[in-house]
């Protein structure tokens, strides 16, 4: 097997574990195992719940070569992944810390990222109707990779180069606006505001946290519907997920209900679990009454030998 750079080992190395992959974009996408998925030449590069890589789609026939003449001050690409038939090019930027999407506790990185991710398409005149899904894959014979940087960004060192100032970082997101990470800083402050009163109507119910969740999934779902390119279902329900716990756990009456619902099931499982241990230890002394060993006794009831023992000693005293 070929050896790689540093820089194509951490590609690889930070691809997801059963990314979407495909030959030809026309056929459409299959979900295959790394080893495999790295035969093929288009590989997802994110997992749905992080973001490692940036990505950028420059399908312009001097994409590579431009960089180098044209784009001053820009920060260089760890990777260049270019098609030498017509030239468009894949530009990769790796992060040192991948950027969780679902936290809906902390999306300052979230904010943070989309904020970098976007002036980066602006200097880079990159497409802005490229989704990130898919990218060229870096390792594959068909394309010419450039390996230009082998140390991943931290995303101040990418802010730093972009002049970003803190009211870009800060501006919120609108459902028309929002493309790759914007998307989920956008479903986390929409629905989180709604969720913050919708809450108290799912108190009371029986089986209301799970109510309450299947209500937030449905409303993350429909602001995601309205987004031009939208998130993938997992990605949705994990977000929506983080905002239902953390709103039902900061709604007092709410937590308090859960408690004591958990608390009631633990009281429910130890008098079930002893009623049947109760019934197990009745028939252990009627088959020893039968002539049947303790091992014999503890394989047929599917318990450990000891625990027949003592069930035994407890009758004879």
């Amino acid at each position: 097997m070929q050896q790689l750079s540093l820089g194509l080992e951490q590609f690889t190395g930070n691809l997801p574990n059963k990314p979407y992959c495909s030959d030809n974009m026309d056929f459409g996408l299959q979900i295959r195992p790394k080893h495999l998925a790295l035969l093929k030449r288009y590989i997802q590069p994110n997992h749905p719940y992080y973001t490692h890589f940036f990505v950028f789609d420059l399908d312009y026939p001097t994409a590579y070569i431009d960089f180098f003449y044209s784009m001053v001050g820009v920060p260089v690409p760890n990777l260049i992944v270019e098609n030498p038939e017509n030239g468009h090019a894949h530009y990769v930027y790796q992060l040192k810390t991948p950027i969780y999407h679902t936290n809906a506790s902390n999306d300052k990185p979230i904010k943070y990222g989309n904020a970098v991710y976007l002036a980066l398409r602006s200097v880079l005149n990159a497409d802005i109707s490229y989704s990130g899904l898919i990218t060229k894959n870096a390792v594959h014979k068909h394309w010419r990779t450039h390996v230009l940087r082998e140390q991943p960004y931290t995303l101040d060192q990418l802010s730093e180069r972009l002049d970003l100032t803190t009211r870009q970082i800060n501006k919120q997101i609108k459902v028309d606006e929002a493309v790759g990470l914007g998307r989920n800083c956008c479903v986390f402050h929409t629905v989180r505001h709604w969720a913050y009163v919708e809450v108290r109507q799912y108190r009371g119910r029986d089986n209301k946290f799970n109510q309450w969740l299947e209500s937030v999934i449905a409303q993350c779902c429909s602001i995601n519907a309205q987004f031009t390119d939208p998130l993938q279902y997992n990605e949705v329900k994990g977000i929506a997920k983080s905002i239902a716990r953390w709103v039902w756990k900061r709604d007092g009456y709410a937590y308090q209900e859960f408690i004591d619902r958990q608390t009631r099931k633990g009281q429910l499982g130890g008098k079930a679990k002893a009623e049947a241990y109760n019934a197990k230890r009745a028939q252990a002394v009627r088959l020893k009454g039968k002539g049947l060993n303790n091992t014999q006794i503890a394989k047929q009831l599917g318990v450990a030998r000891y625990t027949v023992i003592r069930w035994l000693d407890g009758v004879s005293q």
